[in-house]
């Protein structure tokens, strides 16, 4: 299946979270940005936004957001784990449900396969990841 757009999303429920939007048509990035929250409302209104902007933009493309899955490992210390998947859950009914868009989550390890983005604009780390899920999905 063809997408025009592309959205990857490396999400915190609180925290830093990362969002890159790539063409298909121009296979460029179109847009790129990292936010910081402190609640999971907070972010869950931030991606709600960002998606209603882009709806209005591209009102008739083909879209396909991936959203990297969270995984809590024995060695991570975090004050509120859950978080993070709430967000997830979050994106996933806004992407599938509000905006009508594909929805498909990426797992953590597939990013370690995938280089860093080596073009003229500077991302940050969570933009990198977000870039790199969307390279492994276009991959495979």
């Amino acid at each position: 299946m063809k997408y025009e757009l592309i959205i990857g999303i490396d999400p915190a429920g609180i925290g830093t979270s990362g969002i890159v939007i790539y063409s298909n048509e121009t296979n460029n990035i179109i847009f790129n940005e990292t936010f910081k929250t402190k609640t999971v409302l907070e972010s869950k209104n931030l991606f709600k936004e960002y998606f209603l902007i882009i709806k209005q933009h591209f009102e008739n493309e083909k879209i396909l957001v991936i959203v990297e899955n969270f995984f809590l490992t024995s060695k991570q210390l975090l004050t509120n784990p859950l978080a993070t998947p709430k967000v997830i859950g979050a994106l996933m009914v806004l992407v599938q449900d509000v905006m009508n868009w594909d929805y498909q989550e990426s797992e953590p390890k597939n990013k370690s396969k995938i280089e860093n983005y080596q073009g003229n604009i500077i991302l940050t780390k969570h933009e990198q990841d977000a870039y790199k899920h969307i390279q492994y999905y276009l991959r495979n």
